[in-house]
């Protein structure tokens, strides 16, 4: 028996193994068997080129090298993919721009240098499982450094600051781009046209030099300029320009930061909040209040993001800012705080920021800058020769400061008259208790309202004679204005009650029976209280002034605090057209605010849009009275414009009518409902508000 042999061990085997040929291309695809030569017999025998496979069998790559190839290939994927859903060319330059290449394309062994350019891939655990990591595909690497997270928050503050270095590129390119912009006159000129006829108004959560400063003296770690915040300030700015081109740019300002502002939801900062809120006046200075309501929204939601309402020194985390910082800081805060509530005041809906809610302190001014008199108004003076040094000290902490008072009496005033009554029983005369109860708390409020004006400090004190000789100045006309949109919107829906309702003819008379017992001048205090005179004595004033900037600047520069003052006092006037004779006085009033409207129609789309509203109700009436009196020889109600005064309406019939088809479309409780919301919805919103044409 011959020897047994040895058992070949498998490693044996494999080695003495030929190696396996692989088919070319085409018999692969065809599924014929291959010979395997170079070339093949069948692409011989079709006379087509044989191409033969790679064979990558022999170079197996280690499981991690293809990890990290698959967490590049989806990184690239999402970043081509968000490359082809930008909308602009600057915005796909500015995603290059915030990529970080250098990073991206390192070809090493580092497991955290192969996708620290973009976000990673989820990745397989040793197990096998899927270990889920949440990453926004839109972020693209954004930092969140600059949010503010509280004390019962599940992040903590230092967390979010730990990726400044890949930062850098991208500040590097935000300061070209301000130098770039800097050196613009078309942009210089439409920042020169918003700071001396819309600032401060209620644009007062921009702190001009710090703007300023920043936006000449560009620095990687500047907060307060940015390019979004300069288009948001130039798209404003241009609506004034009497150049054509200039004037058409502020289109292309608002579409372009728009689409970038949106696309920076996720970076919040000082200058996205600022710039939230300025595109929010544009649209509802342009009638689009919807629109205007949720970008102002967005713009406080990001001020709580960063935590503008609260003092530095009180964060639980330690505070990085100055003097200075903390100064702006509270300028943004109660800037934002005088415009939401003035958005709210104008659109009837609730105010977002409460005074409970804010640690932030009052504000202050800094120091004058010289250098920046191209961007007041009292360089605009300079520059006609008309410049006089007063001794006015308070320039716009003070007012603004005033203004949070006289809104804290107003927010008062809306939850005691304008809200449901506690008040809920059944009893028939409950609609006249309730009605009686909110007229004594009017006159009450109103005398708060005229106390808070004669309380101001001197040098922001005024009077009707002041008007009529400093009307023309825009930067101390702020605090005046709100004063008189504040005044009109929360007496104008008790215009007239008195003489419609029998209730309130009843208080006064009961009033006017206890007033004989007390002395004259109580007697005049009660009677200049009312809302109709209250209401008259304002429009009064503000005809004054506007009368005066208009004499000086025209109505190209006019503020849209004018607009809204002339808006009101045409409803109100037309309201009191039912109830008193329309004399001289009161049709030149009319023809004078109608006339406003119609100036500013070419800076705001909401002066065109009202003044147009006013006129074809106007006509519409004529027609009715047209049809209605022919036979009767009376005359039909002119319509207002620059050129035509109004017409007397000497019939009370006809003055019924006038006001029947004017007082829902022209307004809602408590306030003015302005360009697109003039409808009477508010009926059905407010089911239970007295004033309401069904109780």
């Amino acid at each position: 028996m011959s020897a047994i042999e040895p058992k070949k061990r498998r490693s044996d085997v494999g080695s003495l193994r030929p190696k396996k040929q692989l088919s070319c291309q085409r018999c692969r695809l065809r599924k014929v068997r291959c010979s395997y030569e170079v070339p093949c017999a069948n692409c011989i025998k079709d006379r087509v080129e044989c191409v033969q496979p790679v064979d990558m069998r022999s170079r197996r790559p280690k499981a991690s090298q293809v990890m990290k190839l698959e967490g590049r290939v989806n990184s690239l994927v999402r970043f081509i993919n968000t490359l082809k859903n930008c909308n602009s060319v600057e915005e796909k330059n500015k995603l290059v721009a915030d990529l970080n290449l250098e990073m991206l394309l390192k070809d090493d062994d580092d497991e955290d240098g192969v996708t620290a350019g973009v976000p990673p891939a989820p990745q397989q655990t040793a197990t096998g499982g899927a270990a889920t990591q949440f990453v926004n595909e839109d972020d693209g690497g954004t930092s969140h450094s600059g949010a503010i997270y509280g004390p019962t928050s599940v992040y903590d503050d230092a967390i979010m600051h730990n990726n400044a270095g890949t930062l850098k590129k991208q500040k590097d390119d935000n300061v070209d781009t301000i130098v770039k912009m800097s050196q613009d006159r078309d942009i210089l000129r439409c920042l020169h046209l918003f700071f001396t006829w819309q600032y401060p108004d209620h644009n007062m959560f921009i702190f001009r030099e710090a703007f300023l400063i920043d936006f000449f003296t560009p620095k990687s770690n500047s907060l307060y300029c940015s390019k979004i915040l300069v288009l948001s300030i130039c798209a404003l700015g241009a609506r004034m320009s009497d150049d054509k081109r200039i004037y058409g740019r502020s289109k292309e300002f608002y579409q372009q930061l728009k689409s970038m502002l949106l696309s920076s939801m996720s970076k919040p900062s000082i200058t996205s909040l600022q710039s939230f809120m300025l595109l929010a006046f544009y649209d509802i200075c342009n009638g689009h209040n919807s629109s205007g309501w949720m970008l102002s929204g967005s713009a406080i939601r990001m001020g709580f993001d960063l935590g503008f309402q609260l003092n530095p020194e009180l964060w639980f985390v330690k505070s990085k800012g100055d003097v200075g910082d903390v100064a702006i800081r509270s300028r943004v805060y109660w800037g934002c705080y005088m415009a939401d509530h003035f958005i709210s005041l104008l659109l009837g809906r609730p105010s977002i920021l409460k005074m409970s809610d804010a640690s932030i302190p009052e504000t202050s001014d800094l120091p004058d800058l010289s250098w920046i008199d191209d961007y007041t108004y009292s360089g605009y003076l300079k520059q006609k020769g008309k410049y006089q040094a007063t001794s006015v000290t308070s320039y716009i902490s003070d007012p603004l400061n005033q203004i949070i008072n006289l809104i804290n009496i107003s927010d008062n005033m809306l939850n005691d008259i304008f809200t449901k009554s506690d008040d809920t029983t059944s009893s028939n005369d409950d609609t006249d208790l309730n009605l009686n109860s909110r007229w004594e708390k009017l006159f009450q409020y109103n005398r708060q309202i005229v106390q808070w004006k004669k309380n101001l400090p001197k040098d922001l004190q005024w009077d009707r004679d002041s008007l009529r000789k400093t009307g023309e100045n825009p930067t101390y006309s702020g605090i005046r204005y709100y004063y008189y949109v504040l005044l009109l919107c929360l007496n104008r829906p008790f215009i007239g009650i008195e003489n419609d309702n029998d209730a309130v003819k009843k208080l006064i008379g009961n009033d006017n029976d206890n007033d004989n017992d007390n002395d004259n001048d109580n007697d005049n205090d009660n009677d200049e209280l009312s809302p109709l005179l209250v209401c008259l004595e304002a429009i009064d004033d503000l005809y004054e002034s506007i009368n005066r900037f208009q004499n000086e600047h025209g109505y190209r520069v006019c503020s849209i605090f004018i607009v809204y003052s002339s808006i009101l006092s045409i409803s109100i006037l037309l309201l009191t057209n039912s109830r008193i004779q329309l004399v001289s006085e009161q049709r030149d009033r009319l023809h004078f605010f109608m006339g406003v409207l119609h100036g500013c129609s070419k800076t705001w789309k909401l002066a065109e849009r009202s003044y147009n509203l006013v006129k074809e109700k106007i006509q519409q009436v004529s027609i009715k009275e047209d049809a209605g009196t022919r036979d009767a020889n009376t005359s039909a109600v002119e319509v207002p414009t620059p050129l035509s005064s109004v017409g007397s309406v000497t019939d009370t019939q006809n003055q019924q009518l006038l006001f029947d088809d004017n007082i829902d479309f022209l307004g809602g409780p408590p306030v003015l409902m302005t360009a697109d919301l003039f409808n009477e919805d508010w009926e059905a919103l407010f089911p239970d508000y007295v004033f309401n044409s069904k109780n």
